[in-house]
């Protein structure tokens, strides 16, 4: 493809982990800002914004980096610095791409939570 300054890099979809969150910061607002280095936020897992677990959050991006996410993110929580550990979720759905999916239709069944 010929360049053009209005194409957007290669990016693809993947679903990290955020741990370590306090309870009272638990909002998807706070998890945009916890990924916000990293890529864009696509949306989080049910569970997650249902507050049914609370051990780490599981969220969706698109990333333009091709190399597995992992890193800290140091956030201001009332006053108290927190340091919010994130890794990307791979190895058995490897190769799906869920940013190909259109509309959402992508089924959360088939993203399990390897339990």
């Amino acid at each position: 493809m010929r360049w053009d300054k209005g194409i957007e890099p290669t990016r693809r979809g993947a679903w990290v982990r955020l741990y370590d969150i306090p309870v009272h910061a638990w909002n998807v607002e706070f998890f945009k800002l916890c990924v916000l280095d990293y890529g864009s936020f696509l949306r989080a897992y049910s569970y997650i914004v249902e507050k049914v677990k609370l051990d780490y959050a599981r969220v969706l991006i698109a990333t333009s980096a091709m190399k597995v996410i992992k890193g800290v993110e140091k956030l201001l929580v009332d006053g108290v610095m927190v340091e919010v550990k994130i890794m990307e979720e791979w190895g058995y759905a490897l190769g799906e791409d869920v940013c190909l999916y259109e509309n959402g239709n992508a089924s959360e069944a088939s993203h399990t939570d390897n339990e």
